[in-house]
């Protein structure tokens, strides 16, 4: 099997660069850096004999953050590898003290097939490897346990959708999985799945993006655009919404009870799909205003404020009263919903959260969060429609977001810890 995987792989190479190339006509880093996806690094930078981390994109940089911290503060050397260039640019952002110290480097993880990745481990010898949530590069981790490196995956996630698809190539599966030197959970319920592809125990830790503090200064940030732009209007974010989303929620604000002058927020996921979001708008010939055309101490008088920023998302939740999470409303999985818990913000989830499965189910039972049912296949005019009753009620209900809030800082309080657990266990 791994022979036909890695036969797969160097068929493909050659489109991968293709789409890098593609990709990188709306996101021009993509062009960058592309030797170190085939395994060739900088020959004048010695970082050897480090602990390396995996942290994909945005979300799995964000929630290693107190983790790589706290090994910063060890004086441990870490090396970072991403896929994507919006992941290695929050790291540069996030740890640029540790880079130019060089106890921090971040490198693109290679390509999945032997060359490559033989590459990687001879050029940084790293002595531990650490894979966040659900990377599983079959060679990569092989490798490791062939070179008797230990390799865990933290804050390991793995929903039922992703386990079916591990159970048609069972076999190939457990051996991939059972090279893990340890596989630690976010909850019982990803334990579990992971446990029917390994014998070795399975512990759990919680989730590491509980212990993720956002940046005090985007918070203040938001509070004064609260103050200055908007005071005394109940504000709905729509929070990293994706392609089809925006029309949905649009659908369900035409309902709403506008006498108490609500504003809504979109902040898409995609920048690059900030014209669609305008077309949107234009054509149900709602005003809207860009975040970037705020000026300072301006009320604004729209019925819309378009989030045309990367990097601000801490600013946009704090600045609203209520969100709506983008990516749970047509079937891609849902966005991080811990965030505007942590801020107090009640939340409205859309049927399609198995990105965040339990984080979910728990914020619902604990009343910090509201479910738009669980049927995926919902039809679109029902779900509009429930959509609008719970803005509706949460517009009108102070004392409902307010008992939300209660809970949502309840909730995140209550599942800190992480972090902690996953250093005791590595021995760091």
């Amino acid at each position: 099997m791994m022979i036909i995987y890695q036969c797969a792989w160097h068929l493909i190479a050659p489109f991968a660069l293709i789409r890098l190339w593609l990709k990188g006509r709306k996101e021009p880093n993509y062009r960058q850096n592309i030797s170190e996806r085939f395994g060739f690094y900088p020959k004048v930078i010695a970082f050897q004999d480090p602990i390396w981390l995996h942290a994909v994109s945005v979300g799995e940089t964000r929630a290693a953050t107190p983790f790589i911290l706290k090994l910063l503060e060890q004086g441990q050397r870490v090396l970072l590898t991403h896929m994507t260039p919006t992941g290695r640019k929050l790291g540069s952002e996030i740890f640029q003290d540790a880079i130019a110290a060089k106890q921090l480097m971040q490198v693109y993880l290679p390509y999945d097939f032997c060359w490559p990745v033989g590459r990687f481990y001879r050029y940084f010898r790293p002595r531990l490897g650490l894979l966040m949530e659900t990377e599983v590069w079959p060679y990569l981790i092989l490798f490791a346990k062939q070179k008797n490196m230990p390799i865990y995956l933290i804050n390991g996630r793995l929903s039922e959708r992703s386990a079916r698809r591990f159970a048609h190539l069972e076999g190939f599966s457990r051996e991939v999985f059972q090279s893990f030197t340890e596989i630690l959970a976010q909850t019982p319920g990803d334990a579990k799945r992971y446990q029917a592809f390994t014998k070795k125990p399975v512990r759990i830790t919680g989730n590491l993006k509980f212990d993720v503090h956002l940046d005090r200064y985007l918070v203040q940030l938001g509070a004064v655009w609260k103050k200055s732009h908007w005071p005394n209007r109940v504000t709905i974010c729509a929070a990293s919404t994706r392609d089809g989303e925006e029309s949905l929620i649009l659908k369900a604000w035409q309902q709403v009870d506008k006498t108490q002058n609500p504003l809504l927020m979109i902040v898409p996921r995609h920048m690059h799909r900030l014209d669609e979001v305008v077309a949107s708008l234009q054509s149900q010939q709602l005003r809207y205003e860009l975040r970037t055309q705020l000026h300072r101490a301006k009320l604004i008088d729209v019925d819309v404020l378009i989030g045309d920023t990367m990097g601000e998302m801490a600013a946009y939740l704090e600045s609203s009263d209520v969100v709506v999470m983008g990516g749970t409303l047509q079937g891609t999985g849902g966005q991080n919903l811990i965030e505007p818990c942590s801020l107090g913000k009640p939340v409205i989830l859309g049927p399609s959260t198995y990105n965040f499965a339990q984080v979910s189910h728990d914020a619902l039972q604990l009343g910090a969060a509201l479910s738009l049912g669980l049927d995926p296949d919902v039809a679109e005019n029902i779900l509009t429609d429930q959509l609008a009753q719970y803005l509706n009620q949460l517009i009108s209900e102070p004392e409902k977001r307010l008992s939300m809030s209660i809970q949502g800082l309840q909730f995140s309080k209550d599942h800190q810890g992480a972090t902690r657990q996953t250093l005791e266990i590595l021995g760091l």
